[in-house]
């Protein structure tokens, strides 16, 4: 039988082809949002990162709902470490985060009493309560020893190494007290 379909089947054919194509849109749209979401995970002695559920990212900050707070592994200095957006951050107890860089494949650990972290593309120190030492005015920073910590500005990554270290290269290298003030070089022994 050839020709022109019954125009009821016609409709319930045309029916059954926008079914699928709403469902296939909203699987797709489903899909996006779910690849597009960002991931927190939490760091723990025993494993490794795994996917830590009530975490969301916002604004590059992790946002953790009170009863994930709750069961965080903190350390002597009350502080957890979440891995969210694209690096380590340190969580205390009250939910308060701070973005440190990433360190021997890991958080950057207090030095001293201060960690290396980052506000916008620059490098300050916190302290253990996440509170900023001072203005974070750096390109780079080494940690502090001694009181002092050797800072650039100007600097810029260099190509890695064969086992993936990135060198700071170029720019203006001075040292700093932990008040954030210029001191003279340390002596060299």
């Amino acid at each position: 039988m050839t020709g022109t379909p019954h125009p009821a089947r016609r409709r319930r054919h045309a029916r059954r082809l926008r079914l699928p194509a709403s469902l296939l849109a909203s699987l797709l749209a489903c899909v996006a949002a779910h690849a597009q979401a960002p991931e927190c995970k939490v760091l723990t002695q025993e494993h490794g990162l795994w996917m830590l559920p009530g975490c969301t990212l916002e604004t590059g900050s992790p946002r953790i709902e009170e009863q994930t707070l709750a069961q965080l592994d903190y350390d002597d200095d009350g502080l957890a470490v979440v891995w969210a957006g694209d690096s380590f951050h340190y969580v205390n107890r009250q939910g308060r985060t701070q973005a440190v860089i990433t360190w021997d494949n890991g958080p950057d650990p207090l030095a001293e009493g201060l960690m290396r972290g980052r506000v916008g593309a620059r490098i300050g120190y916190f302290d253990a309560r996440l509170g900023q030492a001072f203005p974070a005015t750096f390109d780079f920073g080494w940690p502090f020893t001694d009181g002092i910590a050797q800072v650039c500005n100007g600097c810029r990554r260099g190509p890695a190494d064969a086992q993936g270290h990135i060198p700071m290269e170029g720019g203006e290298w001075f040292h700093i007290d932990r008040q954030g003030r210029r001191v003279p070089a340390p002596a060299t022994p």
